[in-house]
């Protein structure tokens, strides 16, 4: 079990590894492009190269985090246009940058119904994205969401479906989002409620899809379709609620990738990576062995 967080590449992506390593994080999330805008990402092949070597020397996986902007779920044709080609471009990029994948929303109905035809839909433009580039190993990586607003994904259930609307393609993942599950209802700060939620993942989606989980505990309390975040053992989940679902054996070698405010407000920070190491440690959960900090100089 890797413990990493949602980093900053602003001045370059390949920074992200040195800001990673220094806060401690094992794992890296980042965007190539800026969230809330459709522009593409154009990283260059000095940029790429770059990233590749502090990739290597850090010794640490990375997954892309798509735009805000996609809506898979949309009537608007020129949105869904959009949609398609900025999760090709972030797959591309994924691909030649050694990226496990690109993490995304799948977006909202928008009152229509998570019914069939928009299953076939959304599966058809999944599908195109996966087939652009065939040999791509990068992910296509499904978050679930809080539920709100007519989101698609909230429930175990929708992904599955989608999924299976993709013929169970072995290039799709999901990542969980511990603040939207809590959100959803889903309660992983119990044993009773984390064995009930993780036996409905495995029924609908399977444990072998779970590559990544974004660690947030929730300003919110359970079952209210709010997706506020919170620093770890600041919310409603809290300390034992993540030690409760870190002990599951589905998360044992998945990472956790924090997205919190941070106790300065500047995003996670290296006080919630102990946090979850600490609880990590208390659990008997080994920690992965990284390469040395100076091996990021030397690959510059």
């Amino acid at each position: 079990m890797r413990i990493g967080a949602h980093v900053s590449s602003a001045g370059g992506h390949h920074l992200v590894f040195e800001r990673a390593r220094a806060i401690g994080a094992e794992a890296v999330q980042l965007f190539i492009s800026a969230p809330q805008q459709w522009k593409l990402p154009d990283p260059g092949d000095e940029q790429v190269g770059l990233f590749c070597r502090q990739r290597d020397a850090a010794g640490i996986p990375a997954f892309f985090h798509g735009v805000y902007l996609i809506n898979f779920g949309s009537q608007d044709e020129a949105l869904l246009g959009r949609s398609i080609a900025s999760l090709k471009a972030y797959r591309h990029f994924a691909g030649q940058m050694g990226v496990v994948g690109t993490i995304f929303h799948v977006g909202s109905h928008l009152g229509a119904g998570f019914d069939e035809a928009m299953v076939e839909r959304i599966a058809r433009m999944l599908g195109d994205v996966l087939d652009d580039e065939p040999d791509n190993p990068s992910l296509l990586i499904l978050e679930n969401n809080a539920g709100q607003g007519n989101c698609i994904g909230g429930k175990f259930e929708e992904l599955g479906t989608l999924i299976g609307g993709l013929g169970g393609d072995p290039r799709v993942g999901v990542c969980i989002d511990t603040c939207h599950a809590y959100a959803m209802g889903y309660d992983l700060a119990t044993d009773e409620g984390c064995a009930t939620a993780m036996e409905e993942f495995d029924r609908e989606v399977g444990f072998g899809r779970l590559v990544a989980v974004h660690a947030n505990d929730t300003k919110q309390p359970l079952g209210t379709f709010r997706d506020r975040h919170e620093n770890i053992g600041e919310g409603h989940i809290g300390i034992d609620g993540f030690r409760t679902l870190m002990a599951h054996p589905a998360f044992r070698e998945v990472p956790f990738l924090l997205e919190v405010p941070g106790f300065d407000g500047k995003g996670p920070d290296a006080k919630n990576i102990r946090r979850l190491k600490k609880i990590r440690s208390e659990l008997g959960i080994e920690a992965p062995k990284l390469p040395p900090i100076s091996r990021l100089a030397q690959a510059r």
